[in-house]
């Protein structure tokens, strides 16, 4: 898992398409932050906030959510590959930086 700092000069959108484009298998958090699911919202409407219980604000939730990037892992990865893997997002960064 990787996080996209929220003043990097790309945004996890664009590494994704990078990563993508380079058939680089990557995801999002499945699920991110879940009491922002339309599930818990629903229960928390249905409940009036007693259907489950959060503990402040969420705000290290809701950055995973936001800004986390997972890129594929497997027996199979090689020095190569990961060197690979490593090059693009490399690439990524440093074309989207200030000379």
């Amino acid at each position: 898992m990787m996080l996209v700092k929220k003043n990097a000069k790309f945004t996890r959108t664009e590494l994704a398409r990078a990563l993508d484009d380079a058939k680089i298998g990557n995801r999002m958090l499945f699920g991110g932050n879940l009491v922002r699911q339309p599930a818990f919202v629903q229960l928390r409407e249905d409940t009036q906030d007693r259907g489950f219980r959060a503990v402040g604000d969420l705000a290290g939730a809701d950055r995973i959510m936001n800004e986390a990037i997972f890129t594929g892992t497997y027996p199979g990865l090689d020095q190569d590959r990961l060197a690979y893997i490593a090059q693009v997002i490399r690439k990524v960064a440093k074309r989207n930086s200030t000379p």
